[in-house]
């Protein structure tokens, strides 16, 4: 019965919000955050993809240290939940907190070279992921997905 029932309430999800974009991109972002998050414990490392935006803007950043509300504001998310992340990045050894030695009140955040070979290591992964998903789509249906995608994310940030 209970096997019947989840059939039962996911058919009535689907009918009712299958055919809204909102709730698809959703479930195919949950989706592939899944999947990813499945592969990095594959390969031995201690992230999860809701972790690697933190690590791709240190990382992009090179040189110039990112104080944390600088990290937080340019992911538009609040600071406490970046200096949660960040403090688990550091725990597991991908980041480092230094002092700012002008403003010894902030935070500045680098990458280890742990974090260096993560960040680098996640990059090839979700290469190969995407390749994987893109793959069992033609070039045409690519290129309007991509086009529409970029459109709706447009929308959406005015």
């Amino acid at each position: 019965m209970v096997g019947e029932k989840k059939m039962e309430i996911q058919d009535k999800f689907s009918e009712r919000l299958g055919c809204l974009f909102i709730f698809m991109i959703s479930h195919a972002g949950h989706l592939m955050a899944r999947k990813s998050n499945r592969e990095l414990t594959r390969l031995g490392f201690t992230l999860q993809i809701e972790q690697f935006p933190i690590l791709f803007i240190i990382y992009f950043s090179e040189d110039n240290l990112l104080s944390q509300q600088d990290i937080a504001n340019m992911l538009q998310k609040d600071k406490s939940g970046i200096q949660r992340s960040i403090r688990t990045l550091e725990r597991d050894g991908y980041l480092r907190i230094v002092s700012d030695d002008v403003d010894r009140r902030k935070n500045l955040i680098q990458l280890t070279p742990a974090g260096k070979l993560v960040v680098e290591k996640v990059i090839e992964t979700a290469e190969v992921m995407d390749k994987q998903v893109t793959d069992q789509l033609s070039a045409e249906e690519l290129a309007s997905f991509l086009t529409t995608l970029r459109k709706i994310t447009t929308i959406l940030e005015k």
